[in-house]
């Protein structure tokens, strides 16, 4: 998820707005601004083509805001969790970083508030405490884990105040619905101390596997380590992990006309990481979304084994120059891509960034990857299998209540969940959640400035299905 940036920065850009549109074969209806501070460059959103079809959402949760009186709550990425007994009573897991976890019905009614952690205490002869309390940044779902000499789910989240994961059971007859069942000695990630922590490279998307044992891939924030960690019962009552390799993604790339390109950053602490990613055990592939690169499969059975890594999709920008300045307003580097530059390697239909990643099962191994293009406010599918070529993108315009905009996480499943979803349901983080339309009196009296808010926005598959002319399956495997 991106932080925002201030209006000078915003206005930095518009030189490269227009170069951009310049650059743009087909011009359609801009979706507002991509506020994107992940690994640097603050970016503005391209154009869609007025083409692409468009579907709405039917329902929302709650909104959270930006601001102190909302504790500066951001929310970030969905999990869906599928009931064996009941689709109908099926979740809706949520991170909200720094405000915690909601978790929802189908009707998008909150059931469950988690508050996040609190921070480490400091050592009384620090003068100034900087310790981080919990930030939950991607959560994913387990199923049938063995645990306490039975089968459960989990509910998996990466913890980015903290460096750990979260992990907590899920218990449908019964309160609380989620309960934690994190081993306290549950090990640091990516850090060595608490000093390490506060310094922010900790962890940050994240996506669990299960083949012959239960695992979790895990990012790195503002580098391009994913961390490869196995999950296990502790055998007191909690459940721990333990890193099993580390996967090293290169930060500099060779073109096709043998120069060399590594994505722009306004820091040069940051590099280009990774949050977005989906396991497909079917199809022993791990696909990772590199925000301002593309997207990447590895072979879930040895992912660290770079041999097997492929680039399959790569960002509109790939490749293109830029010009990098300092700017001591903001005291950033500002990156201005030189599009006129532009030799074509990305792909038209990914706009940087790439964020939420999730697979839509279409039975027998087929199916799509679902990869959120942020800089467009689209959502590009490819196919789910090699070679991977891409389908088709749609977009999630206003209806009855607002549309979708700057999406990070999101997931769909195929299940038939019952009213409304009865061909599956997709889950998407809205980045720039707006309320309801006023009315000309309703306005007038409600003259103060709109909060910034973020929320999440369910949409019927069965209307993506539709506009894009998919073919449908609704057998949902609970693996």
């Amino acid at each position: 998820m991106k932080t925002f940036k201030s209006n000078k920065m915003r206005r930095t850009n518009l030189i490269r707005i227009a170069l951009l549109l310049a650059s743009t074969s087909t011009i359609g209806a801009a979706h507002g601004t991509d506020n994107i501070s992940g690994h640097g460059t603050n970016k503005v959103a391209s154009p869609v083509p007025s083409l692409i079809p468009s579907v709405t959402p039917s329902i929302e949760t709650r909104s959270h805001y930006k601001d102190a009186q909302g504790n500066f709550t951001d929310v970030d990425d969905p999990a869906i969790w599928v009931s064996s007994t009941d689709k109908s009573k099926s979740l809706v897991v949520t991170t909200l970083k720094k405000g915690g976890m909601d978790v929802y019905n189908l009707q998008g009614e909150l059931l469950q508030f988690i508050a996040p952690a609190p921070a480490p205490a400091c050592e009384s002869s620090i003068a100034k405490c900087e310790n981080k309390a919990g930030r939950f940044n991607n959560a994913d779902i387990i199923y049938n884990f063995d645990f306490n000499g039975k089968k459960v789910d989990l509910v998996v989240v990466s913890d980015r105040g903290l460096d750990k994961m979260a992990i907590y059971t899920i218990n449908e007859n019964s309160k609380p619905l989620l309960q934690d069942v994190t081993a306290k000695t549950a090990p640091l990630i990516f850090t060595e101390n608490q000093k390490e922590i506060n310094e922010s490279n900790t962890a940050y998307g994240l996506a669990t596997a299960k083949t012959d044992k239960a695992m979790a891939f895990v990012s790195q924030n503002s580098e391009t380590r994913v961390a490869q960690l196995e999950i296990f019962d502790n055998g007191n009552g909690t459940i721990s992990y333990k890193n099993i390799a580390n996967l090293d993604f290169p930060e500099k790339f060779t073109l096709p006309d043998n120069s060399s390109w590594t994505p722009c950053s306004d820091d040069d602490g940051e590099h280009p990481h990774f949050e977005g990613m989906v396991a497909d055990a079917e199809n022993n592939a791990l696909f990772l979304a590199q925000e301002d690169v593309g997207i990447w499969k590895v072979k879930l059975s040895e992912p660290n084994n770079a041999e097997h890594w492929q680039l399959l999709a790569k960002v509109k920008d790939y490749g293109i120059p830029y010009t990098r300045t300092w700017d001591d307003a903001e005291q950033e580097y500002i990156c201005q891509l030189n599009h006129e530059q532009d030799k074509g390697f990305g792909n038209e239909s990914l706009i940087a960034d790439a964020e939420g990643l999730t697979l839509y099962d279409g039975g027998n191994g087929k199916g799509y990857l679902l990869a959120s293009s942020q800089g467009n406010n689209t959502i590009a599918l490819f196919n789910r299998t090699a070679p991977y070529e891409y389908i088709n993108s749609f977009t999630v315009g206003d209806g009855n209540i607002d549309g979708v905009n700057e999406t990070d996480g999101m997931m769909v499943v195929n299940a038939n969940l019952g009213k409304g979803f009865s061909q599956g349901v997709l889950v998407m983080q809205d980045g720039d959640n707006q309320p309801p339309k006023l009315s000309l009196t309703q306005s007038a009296s409600h003259s103060k400035e709109q909060r910034e808010s973020t929320n999440f926005k369910y949409v019927s598959w069965k209307d993506v299905a539709k506009a894009l002319n998919l073919p449908v399956n609704t057998q949902f495997n609970r693996h």
